[in-house]
C-alpha cells in the first residue's frame, strides 16, 4: 500500500498464536479502507502524532499516547490527521495469520482487495476515511 509502512515487532510465533503487534508509519491524511476483522480485536497506540479511528460509525481522536480498541466484527478505520508523519503500534489478538497478510500487502501488486481481504478473515466496508 502506496501511503505508509508496516514491521512486525512480535510475532504470532513467538506468543503460541496469541497476539501479533506491529508498528505503522502513516503520512498526513493516509489510512486503510474501512474494514472488519471477522475474528480478531485490535488495539491501537498512537506512538507519535494525531490520528482519528472510527469504530461502528463513531470517530475519536487520539494523539501521543492515546489508545483505540476494536473488537471483533466492527467496522472500522484510521487516518493521520496530523501535519507530520505519525507512528501507530497495534495487535491482533489472536494473531493469526496477519504477518503475511501484511507482508503480502506491502510487497505485492493485490488486484482484488476484496478477495484478498476475504482469505485473510477481513470484509471491506468501504473507502478510507477522509
Amino acid at each position: 500500500m502506496p501511503n505508509f509502512n508496516i514491521k512486525c515487532l512480535v510475532s504470532g510465533s513467538e506468543t503460541d498464536g496469541k497476539v501479533a503487534v506491529f508498528e505503522e508509519v502513516v503520512k498526513p491524511g493516509a489510512g486503510p479502507p474501512r474494514h472488519t476483522h471477522r475474528d480478531q480485536i485490535e488495539v491501537f497506540h498512537v506512538m507519535s502524532g494525531t490520528f482519528q479511528f472510527e469504530v461502528d460509525g463513531e470517530v475519536i481522536e487520539r494523539s501521543t499516547g492515546g489508545t483505540a480498541v476494536v473488537p471483533a466484527k466492527a467496522v472500522h478505520a484510521f487516518r493521520n490527521v496530523g501535519d507530520t508523519t505519525g507512528t501507530v503500534r497495534f495487535e491482533l489478538l489472536p494473531a493469526g495469520n496477519s504477518e503475511e497478510f501484511f507482508h503480502r500487502i506491502v510487497n505485492e501488486e493485490i488486484e482484488d482487495f476484496r478477495t484478498f481481504f476475504n482469505e485473510y478473515g477481513l470484509d471491506l466496508s468501504g473507502p478510507p476515511m477522509g
